[in-house]
């Protein structure tokens, strides 16, 4: 593998935030949905100044915080917006893991939310985001809840109390610990992976190359909207992973779908779980590639949590 340095200019910070419920509150299994609908509701009802309007009409779009965390349009005057006129999103949100979807009132439940780039000048007005969400209320019953508790992950992979005055630790690919790995790998697909190939999703598993592909492009924009990285283009067209070959696969399709309110529509977000386990020369090489990718995700609707993988004996549990 070739020195992409654009891994190394990746910083981000995981903040876990914690809620309590005030009324019953019923939310769908999947949660990661459930909790950015509501976040970006209040996020944009607390700085939007031209209520009503779409983002795609207003002057104010590459500016205005929400626009930035929920459109990430690029800039027109950026020399590849043409082709990318949307940039990844920074941020992530993976629900606390759990199967229960029934809160009763003094119950705790949240989600872990993972923030690309500097956090200091989002973190204060996403404190007051996630007090909004609380008392804007959730589900069909708009059932209300209170943050009671932030913390942030740190680089022995444990939880710090976040108080109002802390910094949240920074993360990166030079104090994160890397998956020990030498010709054998195997990636469990917690949430659904959407990748598209050819115009159509892919429901078989990926090839190694073509999984190392996505997962570079995605860490490679990451790298340069919010990092402060070079355009990775150059860097990205000397990715060659070769004789890497799936060994065996356990996967099965996941039928998911949900209501997008801003589109009025429901939206189809099926994807592949399971296990894939990859066998050649040269996968450890690919192994600070591959860590990044476990914690920022891969393919379409990261932000969601989907593209979220583990491996095996992983060195760090939700």
């Amino acid at each position: 593998m070739s020195d992409l340095s654009f891994l190394s200019a990746i910083y981000f910070s995981r903040i876990r935030v914690v809620f309590e419920a005030i009324n019953p509150l019923v939310l769908p299994p999947y949660k990661g949905s459930a909790f950015r609908g509501s976040m970006g509701e209040s996020f944009r009802n607390t700085v939007c100044l031209f209520p009503g309007m779409k983002c795609e009409l207003c002057n104010d779009r590459f500016i205005c915080r929400f626009s930035q965390f929920y459109n990430s349009y690029v800039p027109e005057t950026h020399p590849h917006s043409r082709k990318y006129s949307k940039s990844p999103h920074p941020y992530i949100i993976d629900p606390i893991p759990g199967s229960e979807v029934v809160f009763k009132p003094g119950d705790i439940f949240g989600f872990d939310l993972t923030l690309i780039g500097n956090v200091e000048d989002r973190l204060l007005m996403l404190r007051e985001v996630f007090h909004r969400m609380g008392e804007a209320g959730m589900g069909k019953t708009r059932a209300r809840f209170i943050p009671i508790k932030f913390f942030s992950l740190n680089a022995d992979l444990h939880y710090d109390v976040l108080t109002y005055h802390d910094k949240p630790h920074k993360l990166s690919l030079a104090v994160l610990p890397m998956q020990p790995a030498e010709n054998r790998i195997t990636l469990h697909l917690d949430t659904p992976l959407r990748m598209i190939e050819h115009g159509k999703l892919l429901l078989s598993p990926p090839p190694f190359d073509l999984l190392i592909e996505r997962i570079a492009l995605r860490l490679g924009l990451l790298a340069h909207f919010y990092c402060g990285a070079p355009w990775p283009e150059e860097e990205l067209e000397t990715i060659q992973p070769t004789g890497i070959q799936i060994a065996e696969a356990t996967i099965r399709e996941s039928d998911w779908r949900r209501y997008s309110g801003t589109q009025d529509k429901t939206m189809n977000f099926d994807g592949i779980i399971g296990d894939i386990t990859y066998e050649g020369e040269g996968i450890k090489d690919w192994m600070p590639l591959l860590t990044l990718g476990r914690w920022l995700h891969v393919g379409s609707t990261a932000t969601f949590g989907l593209g979220y993988y583990q491996f095996e004996n992983d060195l760090f549990s939700s």
